[in-house]
Parts: C-alpha cells; sequence; structure tokens
C-alpha cells in the first residue's frame, strides 16, 4: 500500500472474476476435449504422432501458466494497487516473468499441432509452403518471445523489483514488441501502418488453420452434414483469432513499469483464451465420432468415414475413399 495514495472507490475489489470464470470453464472444455484425442489415438493402429506430442507439451505449458496465474492473483494482482504491499508486489511481479517465458510456448505448440496434422491431407503445394511458413513462425516466436523477456531490463531482476540504476526499454519499445509477437512476426519498427499491418497478422496464422479445412473437405462427396461437421470441428482456431484480435487491443494497457497492476487482467485472461482455444481446435477433430453418434440419434444420416488422414480416427464402415481422395486432388 502507498502511504500518498488515497483509497480506491469501491472498496478493495477485484476485477478478475468474469475472466476467472470464463478461462476455467474453458479450459475444462480444453481438458475433456483432450482427453477424448488422447482415448482415440490410443485406439489406433500409429498409436502417437508428432501432432499429439506438441498439443501435449502445449497443454503441459498451459498448466504451468495457470497455476503461475492463479498464484498471482491470491497475491492480489486483480486487486487495487492500495491494497497491495511492495513485498506482494515484487513477488507478482516475478512470477509475471516466469508467465512470459512459459506463455508463448502454449500458443505456438498448439498451432503446430495443427499445422503439423494438417501437413498430413493431400494438400496443394501452395498450402503445403503456406502451413511450412507458419510452422516456422510458430518456432520463432516463441524463442523470439523469450528472447524479449531476457532482454528488457539489465539487471533482469529490475522486471520484478526496484534496482538502483537499472536500464530497461521504454513502454513504447515494450508495446511495440507486445504488437509484433500478437502478430507472430519478429521485426521492429514504429511505422504506423507497418504496425497495423503487423496487427492484422495477428490472426493469420489461426485463420489460415481454420480456412483450409473449407477447402479441402467441401468438395468431397459426402453429406452436407459430415462436411459441416468436419469443417467446424476443424475451424475452432476462430476462436483464437478473436481472442488475438481482443488481445491487440488490450496491449495499450501493458506496461512493464506501470504502476497499475489490475490493468494487466483483462489482457492476460485473453492471453489463456487464446492459448486454450489453439488447444481445443488441435483435439476438436476428434470429437467427430462422438458428435456423429448424437446427431444420427437425432435422425441425422449416418457418415460413412471417420478417418480424415489422421490415422487414429477410425470409420464404421470404410476410410476416406479413392473418389474423395481425387475429388481432393482435382482441386489442385
Amino acid at each position: 500500500m502507498e502511504a500518498n495514495q488515497q483509497p480506491p472507490p469501491g472498496g478493495n475489489t477485484s476485477n478478475a472474476t468474469p475472466g476467472l470464470i470464463g478461462v476455467s470453464f474453458l479450459f475444462a472444455v480444453g481438458l475433456a476435449v483432450y482427453g477424448v484425442r488422447m482415448y482415440a489415438r490410443s485406439r489406433a493402429v500409429v498409436k502417437l504422432a508428432i501432432p499429439d506430442y506438441l498439443v501435449s507439451a502445449g497443454l503441459f505449458c498451459e498448466f504451468i501458466v495457470l497455476s503461475i496465474l492463479l498464484a498471482t492473483l491470491h497475491l492480489g494482482l486483480a486487486k487495487h494497487d492500495y491494497y497491495i504491499s511492495q513485498f506482494a508486489r515484487t513477488k507478482i511481479m516475478h512470477l509475471l516473468f516466469y508467465l512470459g517465458l512459459v506463455g508463448f510456448w502454449a500458443s505456438s505448440f498448439a498451432r503446430m499441432s495443427i499445422g503439423s496434422m494438417l501437413l498430413s491431407f493431400p494438400i496443394s503445394k501452395a498450402w503445403r509452403v503456406t502451413v511450412w511458413v507458419l510452422l516456422v513462425i510458430q518456432t520463432a516466436m516463441p524463442i523470439g518471445a523469450d528472447v524479449f523477456q531476457l532482454l528488457q531490463c539489465r539487471p533482469i531482476r529490475a522486471m520484478w523489483e526496484q534496482v538502483p540504476d537499472a536500464v530497461c526499454w521504454s513502454a513504447g519499445v515494450s508495446q511495440s514488441y507486445g504488437y509484433i509477437f500478437a502478430g507472430s512476426v519478429l521485426f521492429d519498427t514504429q511505422d504506423e501502418e507497418a504496425a497495423n499491418f503487423r496487427e492484422a497478422l495477428g490472426v493469420l496464422s489461426d485463420l489460415v488453420f481454420a480456412i483450409l479445412p473449407v477447402h479441402l473437405f467441401w468438395p468431397l462427396h459426402r453429406p452436407a452434414t459430415e462436411r459441416v461437421l468436419i469443417i467446424v470441428l476443424m475451424g475452432f482456431g476462430t476462436v483464437a483469432a478473436v481472442a488475438g484480435g481482443m488481445k491487440i487491443y488490450h496491449i495499450s494497457a501493458w506496461n512493464p513499469r506501470y504502476a497499475i497492476l489490475r490493468d494487466w487482467v483483462p489482457l492476460l485472461w485473453w492471453y489463456r483464451v487464446e492459448e486454450i482455444g489453439l488447444i481445443i481446435a488441435a483435439c476438436a477433430p476428434f470429437l467427430k465420432p462422438l458428435l456423429e453418434r448424437v446427431l444420427h440419434r437425432f435422425g441425422a444420416s449416418q457418415c460413412r468415414f471417420l478417418t480424415i488422414g489422421l490415422n487414429s480416427v477410425r470409420s464404421d464402415r470404410e476410410d476416406i475413399s479413392m473418389e474423395d481422395e481425387a475429388t481432393i486432388h482435382s482441386k489442385h
């Protein structure tokens, strides 16, 4: 508590509750969908593949990130600074430093899982190159983010405590790099148009991974219900794209040297929504057998296949037909 501060209007309140409820629900959904995916993989001829390891790594990182974030909330992150002691503030900043080191890996691992899964389909060379470029970006982005974390202040401990004669980046530089990483591109510029371009790139990976299934599966000679189901399941990346847009909106409140910690809380929650949304998007296609049974009970025609090139989810009758595979290739 600062001696020269006045008690804020409304008293000792927190702004974390709405985000905590929403993210907790979303994380529970993510765990359930991940469990379905691992169950499906355990029954497959080919047990685990690279996409499975990548999404598992992303979920592990998300566990760490959420644990750290809950610890900071327990210390008072979402409260007015008037009610936060200097000791608690230092602990919060220290924990947020480690959260930053791990956080980008959760979303990047999930995106890499989606991208590597899409590469298993017979897509055109142009789409394949696009996916590979995005995979390279998603590999470089968390590495760059960690370097950014480690270079912000000299000495590093000035990130979480007051150090005499410490040298830290200005708020403008920190925000600029925040836009860079939200935009999935690793370069710096202060030009306004370029900054807007970076913001537009913020959801590029998620939109590509959501749109590609439409291009891939709609031409198949399958019932419309089945095609829509596959496209919707593989299009959950749009949730992450929306969260990415909200991140960009809230980045203006992010300043690691600014006094009001509770202003960061919405941004921290939107990061979690993006990460968990991507994990769900990586696992959602494996819900297809379950949803097919539900739809069939309501009178929808039974889908003829479940295998969509993943070597994991199998049909009750047959795999994807040669006719459908020819349809895919004829489009390219």
